[in-house]
């Protein structure tokens, strides 16, 4: 049995046993009260037959006076049954009074008086009170409508729990999956290139060349194993913000001057000057990150920053190929590649994640005019 069908069914059977009680007893009122309501009507039809002989006064219907010796029995009203008169009046001549059920083309219920020694009154209404069955069905409908209404919520909201639970697994899985590839490869280097190093006696040259390949190897593996411990240090709200009044057209500038990548020119644009409360060195290295993930895939990269309304912008334009269509919308998801051939890693989450703590949002787009466009949004300093 899975997890949600046994979610579904604890939720029922708890639902079921708790409104039960109350619910039984809420029906067993509604019986009692239309017994009390059909006796009341019968013997409303007794006592008229009584004030009928001594005022002018609507006969009642289904009332009749019975002699147990005669015997016989009259009526001053409509009949429109044919009850057990006789049983009745002798039950009432000898209890006083009696009540009576019978079932003639449908349920019936009597009230017999003594009237004399040997006489008695008897008034008959339907009988409104629901049988076994319908009783048994009034006293359990709403604990059954409620425990299948707590089943279905229970069965949709596992749905959901599971479907929560499969995407996490399944990022999870996508995470650990994209990190061993991304340190994957600069370790296969590393190895490689040590093993080719130690085959043979080498020219010093040789053994200068392994080394520089294991130093640029285990540099981007370092660099993947600090995105990577600075991601989960951020998710977990593990970094504290230090915030103070940042100029964002300096900052912009400051990053523009400190990108180089070789044939990439990244520049700073005159925009508006905009100061916002922010920590400086997380806000620089988001706005690092994004430079550098536009000069992977790009001639040429352009900062500006401006300011809308309440809040200042920075915009990172570049000339390349722009995102994928398909999955534009994920870009600030860890390990998502904003093209087919762009290289895997989190650097944009990590800027969005550093974003969101100063309040902020990130937005990338593809340009009209070609290329990508990456926005932070961040709320002007009050003064």
């Amino acid at each position: 049995m899975s997890r949600r069908l046994r979610l579904a069914l604890l939720a029922a059977v708890a639902v079921f046993v708790l409104t039960t009680p109350f619910a039984w007893r809420l029906a067993q009122r509604h019986v009692e009260v239309a017994e009390a309501e059909q006796v009341a009507w019968a013997e409303s039809n007794i006592d008229a037959w009584f004030r009928l002989q001594i005022e002018e006064i609507e006969p009642p219907e289904n009332t009749w006076i019975v002699d147990v010796e005669g015997p016989w029995w009259d009526t001053a009203g409509e009949t429109w049954v044919e009850p057990p008169l006789q049983t009745i009046a002798e039950a009432a001549v000898a209890f006083d009074r009696v009540e009576y059920e019978f079932d003639l083309d449908g349920r019936w219920f009597a009230v017999g008086e003594r009237f004399r020694e040997q006489q008695a009154i008897v008034a008959v209404v339907p009988d409104e009170r629901p049988g076994f069955g319908g009783a048994l069905l009034a006293r359990l409908f709403w604990p059954l409508l409620l425990a299948g209404g707590a089943g279905a919520l229970a069965w949709q909201l596992g749905g959901r729990t599971s479907e929560a639970e499969r995407v996490a697994h399944n990022v999870n899985r996508d995470f650990i999956a994209d990190a061993a590839h991304e340190l994957r490869t600069p370790l296969a280097i590393i190895q490689a290139s040590a093993g080719h190093a130690l085959a043979r006696e080498r020219e010093p040259e040789a053994y200068r060349e392994s080394l520089d390949e294991i130093l640029t190897a285990s540099e981007r593996a370092s660099s993947s194993v600090g995105e990577l411990l600075e991601f989960a240090r951020l998710e977990a709200g593990q970094a504290e913000l230090r915030r103070a009044p940042l100029r964002l057209d300096l900052l912009v500038e400051e990053v523009a001057a400190a990108v180089r990548v070789d044939g990439v020119e990244v520049r700073a644009v005159d925009g508006d000057a905009a100061v916002v409360d922010a920590d400086f060195a997380l806000l620089r290295q988001a706005v690092e990150n994004l430079t550098r993930n536009a000069a992977a895939r790009s001639s040429l990269v352009e900062l500006s920053t401006r300011v809308t309304g309440v809040d200042a912008v920075i915009e990172i334009a570049d000339d390349g190929p722009g995102f994928d269509p398909e999955i534009i919308e994920h870009v600030f998801q860890r390990f998502r590649r904003g093209d087919r051939s762009g290289s895997v890693g989190l650097g944009m989450a990590i800027a969005r994640t550093i974003v969101d703590a100063h309040g902020g949002a990130c937005l990338a787009e593809n340009r009209e005019t070609g290329g990508a466009l990456v926005s932070i949004r961040l709320p002007l300093r009050g003064d």
